[in-house]
């Protein structure tokens, strides 16, 4: 998918890609490295196969303190697990493990933000990852709600709401105008369904005829219902017995 999407773009040598853990494996930062692009992801703990870095549990004790980190390195390539608030494992095959800078984060012993020392690769993956993660907090903001089954239902209301946030900033960003999402998805509803949307059904109530009517005895007839359709026994539905389907109408 990430070489993919790379070769549709037509990235040129010395371009940055970051992505996240579904994403990331080794393999494919020496495919990076071959084409001359620069990669960087967060990497899941089943795929670090037998690289020998200290594990989540290892990283994890009680006994390391927070901002620890383990470093492996293979040619262009580093791999680095990290202790925040968990064990966070990330490659790349452009940035080292140097810890050049420190982070904010809470002591719950101490009770006030600490500075916690943090990689070079973790700072900017965070920075290069920052519009994916906006896009994805807006997404979660104002999700679809979708009550049906079908496997690819989520697929299209993601795909709905991935581009009302895209065209949410492009606009922004063509009117140099700030303007809460809210606002702007509301009037994205109102077009769309005023384009493609159509009226619901006004069905009104049904009116049951007087008795003086029902019981008079003249020109009453037994008519099929139109369409072939069937429907509720009403005096089934009286009687509290059960209910059947009826085929015909008495009409006058």
């Amino acid at each position: 998918m990430v070489l993919d999407l790379a070769n549709k773009v037509d990235l040129q040598p010395g371009a940055e890609l970051y992505f996240d853990n579904l994403f990331t494996s080794i393999p494919l930062l020496e495919e990076l490295s071959e084409k001359q692009l620069a990669g960087t992801g967060t990497v899941r703990q089943n795929r670090l196969g037998r690289i020998p870095v200290k594990t989540k549990k290892e990283l994890e004790a009680k006994s390391v303190p927070r901002g620890t980190h383990d470093v492996v390195f293979s040619g262009d390539k580093v791999l680095v697990g990290w202790k925040d608030s968990k064990a966070v494992y990330m490659a790349s095959n452009k940035y080292s493990a140097k810890v050049t800078s420190t982070c904010k984060r809470y002591n719950r012993q101490e009770k006030k933000e600490v500075q916690v020392p943090i990689p070079e690769l973790f700072q900017k993956y965070n920075g290069g990852m920052g519009g994916v993660d906006y896009l994805d907090s807006m997404v979660a903001v104002y999700r679809i709600p979708f009550r049906v089954k079908k496997w690819w239902s989520p697929f299209y209301t993601w795909s709905l709401s991935v581009s009302a946030v895209n065209s949410w900033r492009l606009r922004m960003l063509r009117t140099g105008k700030k303007e809460p999402f809210l606002i702007f998805l509301r009037e994205l509803v109102i077009e769309m369904l005023s384009t493609h949307g159509h009226p619901p059904l006004k069905r009104g109530p049904t009116v049951q005829p007087l008795d003086c009517l029902r019981y008079d005895g003249l020109n009453h007839w037994i008519m099929e219902i139109e369409g072939g359709k069937r429907r509720n026994c009403k005096q089934c539905y009286a009687s509290l017995k059960k209910e059947l389907k009826v085929s015909f109408v008495c009409k006058k």
